[in-house]
């Protein structure tokens, strides 16, 4: 069983997804602080306050941390697009260039089965 569980761990799926959630969870305090510390106070000047979550609040409820976390989400998901189209972009890529290959080599074997026959 710790056989098993060995070669479960060690498969290269479950290592790509483990480096994907660190990545991610870097990426997320980068976006964060990002949001908070840059995008956020510009906000805030536009609205008349330097601390826009922490201000616009009402009774308790802090809507201004909502407002905050909206903007996260928009930032990471139009971030993860990019990267997706991007990736998406350099795989077709290369299989546009395996398909070349093997075009080639179809090629030439149909040009040496010509010439024998």
């Amino acid at each position: 069983m710790l056989k098993e569980f060995k070669e479960f761990a060690l498969k290269g799926n479950v290592l790509d997804l483990a480096v994907a959630v660190v990545m991610g969870a870097a990426f997320n305090k980068i976006v964060t602080a990002l949001v908070s510390y840059i995008i956020m106070p510009l906000i805030g000047l536009i609205f008349g306050t330097v601390d826009f979550a922490e201000s616009w609040s009402f009774m308790g409820i802090k809507y201004g941390m909502f407002v905050q976390s909206i903007i996260d989400f928009i930032i990471i998901a139009f971030a993860l697009f990019i990267f997706v189209k991007i990736a998406n972009t350099l795989m077709k890529k290369e299989e546009e260039e395996e398909i070349e290959e093997n075009t080639v080599l179809l090629t030439e074997i149909r040009d040496l089965l010509r010439e024998k026959n």
